[in-house]
Parts: structure tokens; C-alpha cells; sequence
């Protein structure tokens, strides 16, 4: 008898036990991201992570082109407009700023906080949060450019962004940027001209009678540019994917290669930077 009362309660101490961790069990929160727009959104989750959550952007694949021509490098197979046969060793510009507008123009800024360092005199810095909004056009080894982000469901029709680095930003470090923001490599490649004069926001290197770099910068040499194209639903958690060429020959309008001064061909460019030099191609969305 005793033994089957040693059994019992031994079974009961064992069945309260399971009891306890299968509720223990139930009561643990799934902590996860709960925010529907993000690309991590998780259904089970019941205790919000920190930082966590992953949103969706642009992704844009740009092709450079030369009067509606495949951009070839370190060749003097174009011509300006006076006959003038010249060729490209470089091309690098920055765009910021970027933006899509709705159907009804609510207008849905692409960006992310970050703290950047401006140079506000020599030697004097200040930390400071700014709107991340930024991506390097090249012509060699072109990326396609990846800028986040948005939380968004509408549906767009207009692509906006701005040619150069403005505001604050344009004091900003190069080298105490992320390692991966595409800013930073400009202290190595000519596109950073120090902290008072801020960056290169286009660089075209070309070969004709003589070798020219036509590099331009200032506040006063920004330019914006809008794009419209077929109404594209955002889907949540979705990536608005956008195909864009940039046709080199509609900046190089006017321009005399062998007798401009690089000053002067600088000017001609920032006049012809229109919509007309950008082209969509194709628009879509995708996770």
C-alpha cells in the first residue's frame, strides 16, 4: 500500500510538473517584427524586436548610353555637335533625394535616418542626423543602386530625385560614412573635393584633342528631376524595381570638345540635365 502511495504521488508530482512547463511553454513570447509594411513581418510575433525589422526601397538598374547607343569606354568613336570625335574614360555622378508620388501626389520619401559628421569649419565637426537618401551612378562596373526605404501601399506614378549632393550632407566625412555608403569611396575617387567644398556631383573624363575631367559641384549646380511612368500598386513588403537609361548625349548637347574649357562644358551639362536625358524603361515590383 505504501508503495502504491509512494507511486501516486510521485506521478502527481511528475503530471503537475508537465503541467507547469507545458505552460511555462505557452507563455514564452515570439519576439519578431510586427510591422506589417516590412519585408520580415512576422504573423506569430507578439513582442516587438528593436531594430529589427527589414523595409523595402527602390532598386534601380541604370544603362549608359550615348544618343541612344551603348556607352563603349576609352574609344573616340563618338562625336559632339560640331564633328568633333571623342571618347569616354570615365562617368560618375551622385543622385539623392529620391521620392515616388501617388496617383492622388502624396509624395513618399525613400530614406533612412543616419548620423553623419559635418565639417562646420576647419577642424570643427558636429554630429548630426540626416535623411540617407543616396546612390553613385557609374558608367564602368555599374551596381544596380539600392536605396531604402519606404512604408507604402499606394500606387505610384512618378519617380523624383535629384542630381548632386545638397544640404548638410554635402559637408558631411567621407570616411566616417559606412563602410558601404556610396559617399564613402569618394575621398579615393576624385568625387570629394574637402570639407568646405563638399562633393563632385558629376565627373564625365573624356578623351579628344587633349584629355578633359569636367568636374561639377556647388549648391547652385543641383538639379531635380521627375519622372512619370504607368500607375505601379505597391504591394507590402514589395520592392519598386525601376530600369533607367541616362543618354549622354543630350547633357553633351552644344558641346564643343576640342574648344569648350572645362568650365564652360560643366555649364552646358548642368543646362541640359532634363528629363529628357533619363528614360524609364520598365517598372515593376517584387519582393
Amino acid at each position: 500500500m505504501r508503495t502504491m502511495d509512494l507511486f501516486l504521488k510521485r506521478y502527481h508530482a511528475v503530471f503537475i510538473l508537465g503541467i507547469l512547463l507545458f505552460l511555462t511553454a505557452c507563455a514564452t513570447r515570439e519576439e519578431g517584427c510586427n510591422d506589417s509594411f516590412a519585408n520580415n513581418f512576422s504573423f506569430g510575433a507578439d513582442k516587438p524586436c528593436s531594430g529589427c525589422c527589414l523595409y523595402p526601397g527602390l532598386r534601380i538598374r541604370l544603362s549608359h548610353k550615348y544618343n541612344g547607343t551603348a556607352m563603349v569606354y576609352n574609344q573616340k568613336i563618338f562625336s559632339d555637335g560640331a564633328g568633333n570625335k571623342f571618347g569616354f574614360g570615365d562617368l560618375r555622378f551622385y543622385l539623392s533625394n529620391f521620392q515616388i508620388v501617388s496617383v492622388g501626389n502624396k509624395v513618399i520619401n525613400v530614406q533612412e535616418p543616419l548620423d553623419v559628421y559635418v565639417e562646420k569649419s576647419a577642424g570643427d565637426t558636429a554630429k548630426i542626423s540626416i535623411a540617407n537618401s543616396f546612390a553613385l551612378a557609374r558608367g564602368v562596373n555599374q551596381a544596380d543602386m539600392n536605396i531604402s526605404s519606404y512604408r507604402d501601399t499606394s500606387s505610384v506614378t512618378k519617380l523624383r530625385f535629384t542630381i548632386g549632393v545638397g544640404g548638410e550632407m554635402n559637408q558631411a566625412n567621407p570616411l566616417r560614412l559606412p563602410s558601404d555608403h556610396p559617399l564613402r569611396s569618394s575621398k579615393y575617387d576624385g568625387m570629394y573635393l574637402g570639407g568646405q567644398n563638399g562633393y563632385v556631383f558629376s565627373r564625365f573624363l573624356y578623351y579628344a584633342k587633349d584629355t578633359v575631367d569636367v568636374k561639377i559641384s556647388s549648391p547652385t549646380n543641383l538639379r531635380t528631376i521627375e519622372l512619370t511612368f504607368t500607375p505601379q500598386k505597391i504591394k507590402r513588403g514589395y520592392f519598386l524595381n525601376v530600369l533607367m537609361d541616362v543618354d549622354y548625349g543630350v547633357l553633351f548637347q552644344g558641346v564643343n570638345v576640342n574648344t569648350d574649357t572645362p568650365s564652360q562644358i560643366g555649364q552646358k551639362i548642368v543646362n541640359n540635365i532634363s528629363q529628357k536625358a533619363f528614360t524609364l524603361t520598365q517598372i515593376s515590383t517584387s519582393l
